[in-house]
């Protein structure tokens, strides 16, 4: 299955507050737009290879409640627990391939659905989604999958200047996620990007142990969330609670909007 990581999602009632302690930070944190048929807007922190961090909240809950859109049911169940990363998405240049791929591995395709925002410059941009059915959840989610209506060559092209900060080119290199069951965790992972076993990678930091996977150019990290030695709340079991960041003036871990952004050289 050919993709890449696209962006990690973190749940805020402020994504205004996300974006300005971005951009007090030195990065070019900027307004994204709005989704009116799925009651969401968000802010948006673009890094190398088109990655980003979405910092998503709600303009109308009672909308967002009724979306049939598999991430915004998702944003919703979140949001009763409190902010924090909740999910991860893959981009795609052929999402049809994706879904054959899900069902060769006798998993259940859910979409793809249509998306689309305006932008502050009056720009209507559009994307496909896809997700995967998951009856699991006592581990950590499937990630979703992106097609985005433009040629890659082209939104690298038009993103440059968003991906460049005072700070730097920093890069979104790695993901941590927070796990109640970490083998069946890992198996899952391993099943639907078919990474060997013999390839996962086993390390520590300041977190805890985990299992890194290489997955669409980025590195997946998985914790045991009763083998975390550091204080994460319990709200963020089998969600992302860690998001790695490289290429920084000096080394610094930061919480914001109950999300932990660690910042290395």
């Amino acid at each position: 299955m050919n993709v890449t990581f696209d962006h990690i999602v973190h749940y805020t009632e402020n994504p205004e507050e996300a974006k300005t302690a971005f951009q007090l930070i030195g990065f070019h944190a900027i307004n994204g737009g709005k989704h009116p048929s799925w009651g969401t807007y968000n802010c948006l922190n673009y890094f190398t290879e088109l990655r980003y961090i979405e910092w998503i909240g709600f303009m109308d809950f009672d909308k967002a409640k009724t979306s049939d859109n598999v991430l915004i049911q998702q944003i919703v169940a979140d949001s009763y627990k409190g902010e924090g990363f909740s999910q991860l998405a893959f981009r795609t240049d052929d999402i049809y391939s994706v879904i054959a791929h899900i069902q060769a591995k006798g998993l259940k395709p859910i979409g793809p659905f249509s998306g689309s925002r305006k932008r502050e410059d009056g720009k209507v941009l559009s994307w496909s989604m896809l997700f995967i059915e998951d009856k699991q959840d006592n581990t950590c989610r499937y990630p979703f999958f992106i097609q985005w209506g433009e040629p890659e060559e082209a939104r690298a092209t038009e993103m440059a200047p968003l991906m460049q900060h005072s700070i730097g080119t920093p890069s979104l290199s790695y993901i941590g996620i927070n796990v109640s069951r970490l083998d069946e965790s890992l198996q899952k992972y391993c099943h639907l990007f078919d990474v060997p076993r013999q390839s996962v990678m086993e390390s520590n930091d300041e977190f805890g142990a985990y299992f890194e996977l290489a997955i669409g150019n980025i590195a997946i990290r998985l914790y045991e969330a009763k083998s975390l030695t550091a204080p994460i709340d319990y709200a963020l079991i089998n969600r992302p609670f860690l998001c790695g960041i490289t290429g920084m003036p000096e080394n610094k871990t930061v919480h914001i909007k109950n999300g932990v952004y660690q910042f290395t050289v």
